[in-house]
């Protein structure tokens, strides 16, 4: 008996440890995710995992970059002064109505048993309309600069700012906002994942992203993660992390495979996709050194205008395209075939490869 006691205990240890061996040796995630560098830990601890976040770096002047900055400041400076001075225009209306309420008769009490209908259907409507519009203005005005100066969800761009200053070179952090919860599990093939490589890819397009800093790239579909901007920042002046760790990455938690980055031309998350995003900064600057960075604007409108034409970007609307920026650079003096061959010609630029 002793022996079969045993030899039953051995075989029920046997199948329990099976799928828990398994399960701790669970396998890597389906393609095209992949788990994210072990580099980047220290910051990934940092991320809510309920969110989708995209990291970059934004190598666009200083200079353009507080010109840039200076709009948002301006503007909220001004609706400040305007809701100052609307509070100061309407704060004695409303203490006198408050008065009034509390049994102290004032201008703004109203008789009504001694008004006609009409007469005091007007004295309604009219404050009515008062107290709607000064809610409007707390509810949907307000909220820009208190956001602005000090929003505290994920941080504010003033703090970002002071923290960071302006850099030729500064990481940006973007973090999905609330549709990343309506996907459902991008891990399956479906409408969700493709809706996930759609917003994705629109968000990493080396064209779109050479055209803006970091701070334009708010949308309905990404927030500026100030906070965690600020972290990373730090974390590369410790030199806790390089620079280079933030590239475009396209980052993503799942509760089995933990932290993951995709890797795919579908949702701008490839090899060929960060080639691409290489060489266009490479064009620019390249330009700019020429000082004649307006060229690189005027090319990328050239781009997107001709590929989004009907009939799609083929082979003969490249090279149509070409023989129009060929124009475009000789008529401002610079030599449009030595100036690729220094850039190291077309090959990896988006759109372009198949010339």
């Amino acid at each position: 008996m002793p022996p079969k006691t045993k030899s039953k205990a051995r075989a029920f240890k046997t199948t329990s440890s099976t799928p828990k061996s398994s399960i701790l040796t669970s396998a890597e995630p389906p393609t095209p995710f992949k788990r994210a560098p072990t580099t980047l830990e220290p910051f990934l601890f940092k991320l809510d995992t309920s969110h989708i976040y995209i990291t970059h770096i934004d190598t666009k002047p200083k200079d353009f970059k507080q010109k840039i900055f200076l709009v948002p400041v301006l503007m909220n400076v001004v609706i400040i002064g305007f809701i100052l001075w609307r509070i100061k225009i309407i704060a004695p209306f409303y203490m006198k109505i408050c008065f009034s309420l509390m049994g102290n008769p004032n201008e703004t009490t109203v008789d009504t048993t001694s008004m006609s209908f009409n007469d005091a259907f007007l004295v309604i409507l009219k404050r009515a309309m008062i107290f709607v519009g000064d809610l409007l203005i707390y509810v949907f005005i307000w909220p820009w600069p208190r956001d602005f100066f000090a929003g505290r969800t994920i941080g504010n761009p003033i703090a970002w700012r002071f923290a960071v200053g302006f850099r030729p070179q500064e990481v940006i952090v973007r973090r999905s906002r609330k549709w990343d919860r309506t996907i459902g599990d991008v891990l399956e093939q479906g409408s969700g994942q493709d809706e996930l490589f759609d917003i994705v890819r629109r968000a990493v397009d080396p064209i779109w992203m050479a055209e803006k800093t970091g701070y334009l790239m708010l949308n309905k579909h990404w927030d500026l993660d100030w906070r965690s901007i600020i972290i990373a920042t730090k974390m590369v002046d410790k030199q806790t992390l390089s620079i280079q760790d933030f590239k475009t990455t396209i980052l993503l938690h799942n509760k089995d495979f933990g932290w993951m980055v995709i890797e795919t031309a579908a949702a701008g998350g490839s090899a060929a996709e960060e080639e691409g995003r290489r060489k266009i900064v490479a064009f620019k600057d390249e330009l700019t050194a020429l000082g004649k960075e307006n060229l690189f604007f005027r090319w990328i409108e050239l781009v997107q205008y001709e590929s989004s034409r009907p009939g799609g970007f083929s082979h003969e609307r490249q090279l149509e395209t070409m023989a129009k920026a060929k124009d475009m650079f000789e008529s401002q003096g610079v030599d449009f075939d030595k100036f690729w061959a220094k850039v190291g010609g077309m090959e990896g630029m988006p759109g372009m490869d198949q010339m």
